[in-house]
């Protein structure tokens, strides 16, 4: 048992490679390519993917902690699939936003579901003390290799736009393939018991007794106005001259450090200290690199900081999922706990994309990014404050 379940973190690790997308360093230009779409619809097909995910995350995670981890990896490997499909034959704006919803859909059976599953694979070989350093280079591997198949991708669009879907969907089948092969770690009937009659408001209870939506709002924060920022990046450098065919090498860069900062994020957390540190290290770097966006347009200087954000914003996740874990320990709907978090991102989400799309019609890309730099300062300071005032109550 001990080396089937060993097994999992390989397996784990091919999933993580599979799950990254290809496409996406060219997917806002891609957008461009379809009659009718526009920034405005951008921000929509933003919208619609933040709106499943809101609308599915919770309860999709509730339903793995109950028929199982593995069992909810395999449906949401089987919806990614469908997501490139409609991606790949989208001849309108409707099919991009199916491919947008059921991308977000899959993504959601897997929002805090992998980590519980590793965390639970750990657990069973009496190794859930290395998670953090272990998941950190699984995690590595996983950015690596698609970093370098996405910086290589793009070149293909001299050919078709389509291309690097039709690639994607390959891996898609891999990660299927790969998702089946999980071993399950035991289950003692004591939890079976109790998963099966908890309810989902005592979960959420017991989440709030345990002080845990307070982290996983800042990081919620952090994460959703990043992204809404983020959905951009492709439109605003083709705004700025920058040829599509470096896209890929620009976001495959990003995620090369952020491939090496997975690899040590054992010794990044202990460099870093406490959730508190990590929190003020948030503010000071993402601050700065919207604030850098928002006051200089210089084609370079807008790649560099979009090449950083991408690799802080995954080179730390394992870290931000480290002390989440910290928090719920042993808890038994550590996916249901995860996700109910990742909520915060969803609805902050929803409305930032919408606004920004709105915004960069209006204003221009320029001032709605310094506009949204203001914005994360002025929620951020104050919400890390209120977290590090009542850190006895989380310690």
């Amino acid at each position: 048992m001990q080396v089937a379940l060993q097994s999992n973190i390989w397996k784990y690790t091919v999933l993580l490679v599979t799950n990254k997308r290809v496409f996406v360093a060219i997917l806002g230009v891609y957008y461009l390519t379809i009659p009718g779409v526009t920034p405005f619809w951008i921000g929509i097909f933003l919208l619609a993917g933040n709106g499943a995910s809101f609308i599915f995350d919770i309860p999709s995670s509730y339903i793995a902690d109950r028929i199982g981890h593995k069992q909810a990896i395999v449906l949401s490997r089987g919806i990614i699939f469908f997501s490139t499909f409609f991606f790949l034959f989208a001849t309108n704006v409707l099919w991009l936003v199916m491919g947008s919803i059921l991308l977000s859909m899959g993504f959601a059976f897997l929002s805090g579901v992998g980590s519980a599953f590793m965390h639970e694979t750990m657990r069973g070989l009496n190794r859930d003390n290395e998670y953090t350093a272990v998941m950190g280079k699984v995690s590595s591997v996983g950015f690596f290799i698609p970093a370098i198949m996405a910086a290589i991708v793009p070149f293909s669009v001299s050919i078709s736009y389509k291309i690097p879907f039709i690639i994607m969907l390959g891996l898609d089948v891999v990660g299927l393939i790969m998702a089946l092969s999980l071993v399950r770690p035991a289950v003692s009937p004591e939890h079976v018991a109790e998963v099966s009659e908890t309810k989902f408001l005592e979960v959420i209870r017991q989440g709030l007794a345990l002080r845990f939506f307070r982290i996983a709002t800042f990081s919620g924060v952090v994460s959703a106005l990043i992204y809404a920022v983020d959905g951009f990046r492709g439109p605003y450098q083709l705004l700025l001259g920058i040829p599509v065919i470096w896209f890929g090498i620009f976001f495959g860069t990003g995620r090369a450090l952020a491939a090496l900062l997975l690899a040590y994020s054992g010794k990044i957390r202990h460099l870093i200290g406490n959730v508190y540190s990590f929190q003020r290290v948030q503010i000071l770097v993402y601050g700065a690199l919207l604030l850098i966006l928002g006051l200089i347009s210089n084609p370079w200087i807008v790649v560099i900081v979009f090449v950083l954000d991408n690799a802080l914003r995954y080179g730390l996740s394992q870290v931000d999922t480290g002390y989440q874990l910290d928090i719920i320990r042993n808890h038994k709907f550590k996916a249901t706990l995860i996700s109910a978090g990742n909520q915060i991102q969803n609805v902050i989400s929803m409305c930032a994309v919408g606004t920004i799309g709105i915004s960069i019609e209006r204003f221009g890309y320029q001032l709605s990014f310094l506009i949204f730099a203001i914005v994360f300062l002025a929620i951020q300071i104050p919400l890390h404050l209120f977290t590090y005032r009542n850190r006895l109550l989380i310690g």
